[in-house]
């Protein structure tokens, strides 16, 4: 009879440093799928944070621009003469700087994306700058109430439709 045991041994050991060699590489590559799949997650969830942060951002903006266009009833109120030319002056340059800040979280969600979201803030842009610009017209007594009264119903609408787009854009899942 032969004595196998060095052999057995040899194969043994052969087998423990295969096996050894086919975890290792196996547990370095679950590493690095684990490490890939962390960092992908992360960007996701850090994209889905500015987006939403520009997308609150536009939104305040839009609502102050809104609470400028709501004085329009100080205006109506008002007599017609000094009192009333002085209010509408006053949501003329209000409007104007209001205008800007929506003009600025405009871009910053265009920036974001994703592209219909940033399209809905160019056209509530735009819509704000109709609006805008009825109310100027209004302000020199060039506008009419009721072009004006129809921009602000049109942003109005694209504000909703805005938040709409923006809302499905940060659902999960």
């Amino acid at each position: 009879m032969v004595d196998n045991s060095w052999w057995i041994g040899l194969i043994t050991g052969g087998t423990a440093v295969v096996a050894s060699w086919v975890t290792g590489r196996s547990l370095t590559r679950s590493a690095r799928v684990e490490a890939e799949v962390t960092a992908t997650a992360a960007e996701v969830a850090q994209a889905r944070t500015r987006r939403r942060d520009a997308y609150r951002e536009l939104s305040a903006t839009v609502h102050g621009l809104s609470e400028v266009f709501w004085r329009m009833e100080e205006a109506d109120a008002a007599p017609e003469g000094a009192r009333r030319g002085a209010i509408l002056g006053e949501l003329r340059h209000a409007s104007r700087a209001a205008l800007n800040e929506v003009t600025r979280a405009s871009r910053e969600v265009a920036l974001e994306g994703p592209a219909d979201a940033a399209e809905a803030a160019r056209e509530l842009r735009r819509r704000a700058l109709t609006a805008q610009r009825e109310l100027v017209g209004l302000a020199t007594g060039e506008g009419d109430r009721e072009a004006y009264d129809r921009a602000y119903r049109v942003f109005r609408e694209e504000h909703s439709r805005f938040l709409d787009l923006a809302r499905a854009a940060l659902e999960v899942g």
